[in-house]
């Protein structure tokens, strides 16, 4: 594919095909002359975003099973590129590129080579830092000694399917959220104190020291609150490593197990498709657009069909793939509540779902959707280790 260094687009991108599309891949390549520099790295650069792709959407599990495919094979699956940032000097060529792939081609490689994968985005996932030092030291959260909490603000912003939300650790914080209700899982707190941040999903990353002195792990344990899932994970340190570099590494760890719990759940099945007929209620014309429009943007949805439209109503029937209660999930993501009443499945817009389904005397079971907010991302300085402040050196 050749590109240029402005930007060009087939389309307009939809919030969808953002999942596939791959934002500031660095390209650092040198040739005979620069033309060849820069020919080849907006190549290096493409296929290098495919890369990127594919660990977003696949579990880490079944990334061994990806198809190796040829630079041409792996180039044809991009729609366009955009490049910023160009510097050029004598057979040298670096930029910043942006890649957009084609969402039916990467899918049809991923299905036919056998390998699972997913494509819905969630929503911002709150994570609770529970540091406990050893088996006989209290655990904390709202604490300047809660070198679990730094870790994870350590990370870079997540840019897999589970864009994640870390606390403030104010005042705020403190006074909705207390370590009591922490540790006793108490779902009801957990979301009320969530919601200040637009999100009712949490995970309560538990941290702990393990092992003998000079062969410490940390034991990670993940508590989902949505599902009551719970997984743990045991990070050994390895030689020369800061406190800080293990907690950081702990994290980014846990963190993966948080994004492959996600794709599990939202794995595609093109095995197992079903349809259901739903009613959509209206108050005026814009609320079936609004309706429509989020439909479109559910991955596991093929296609929807308009069966009537009245006033106050309107019927579709969906063809999805997987089942329900995955089908509920992901429209769930999209701001769409999607419940059960009076032997006919309703279909609404988040915002107005309450009241209405109130009105009809339903209880809506479906978690309050959350709006997207991600921390800054810092980093370890590049030299120093052993003398910065807060990352001294394991003993």
């Amino acid at each position: 594919m050749v590109g240029t260094s402005l930007a060009f687009f087939s389309s307009p991108v939809s919030a969808q095909s953002e999942v596939f599309t791959i934002t500031d891949v660095p390209i650092d390549a040198r040739g005979g002359t620069t033309t060849e520099a820069r020919a080849k790295g907006l190549q290096n650069g493409q296929i290098q975003a495919l890369d990127q792709l594919y660990r977003r959407l696949v579990p880490r599990n079944y990334q061994s099973d990806l198809p190796t495919l040829s630079s041409r094979e792996a180039i044809d699956l991009v729609r366009d590129f955009s490049v910023s940032d160009e510097r050029t000097s004598s057979g040298r060529y670096l930029a910043n590129l942006t890649v957009r792939f084609r969402p039916d081609s990467v899918r049809s490689v991923l299905r036919f080579s056998g390998v699972p994968f997913a494509e819905t985005v969630s929503k911002p996932m709150a994570v609770i830092p529970v540091y406990q030092e050893s088996v006989v030291s209290d655990p904390v959260i709202w604490s300047d000694s809660n070198p679990w909490m730094d870790a994870w603000g350590q990370l870079a912003v997540a840019a897999g399917l589970v864009p994640r939300q870390l606390p403030f650790g104010d005042l705020e914080d403190l006074s909705l959220l207390r370590i009591e209700d922490v540790i006793a899982r108490d779902v009801g707190r957990l979301t009320t104190w969530a919601s200040r941040y637009g999100a009712d999903d949490t995970v309560i990353a538990t941290a702990s020291l393990i092992g003998s002195l000079g062969a410490e792990s940390v034991r990670v344990t993940l508590y989902f609150t949505r599902t009551g899932i719970e997984k743990t994970v045991v990070v050994p340190a390895t030689g020369g490593q800061t406190w800080s570099q293990l907690f950081e590494s702990s994290a980014s760890q846990a963190w993966e197990l948080v994004e492959d719990e996600w794709k599990r759940e939202n794995m595609l099945q093109f095995d197992v498709t079903g349809q259901i007929t739903a009613l959509v209620p209206l108050t005026a014309l814009e609320d079936w657009l609004t309706v429509k429009t989020r439909l479109e943007g559910v991955p596991l949805i093929d296609r929807h069909e308009l069966q009537a439209l009245t006033r106050d109503r309107a019927q579709v029937t969906l063809y999805y793939l997987g089942d329900e209660s995955q089908l509920k999930l992901a429209m769930a993501q999209s701001d769409l509540g999607f419940v059960w009443q009076d032997e006919a499945w309703v279909i609404e817009d988040r915002a107005a779902a309450s009241s209405v389904l109130q009105t009809l005397g339903v209880q809506d079971t479906t978690p309050s959707m959350p709006v997207p907010r991600a921390p800054e991302p810092t980093a370890y300085p590049a030299s120093g280790l052993f003398g910065n402040s807060g990352s001294g050196s394991r003993p």
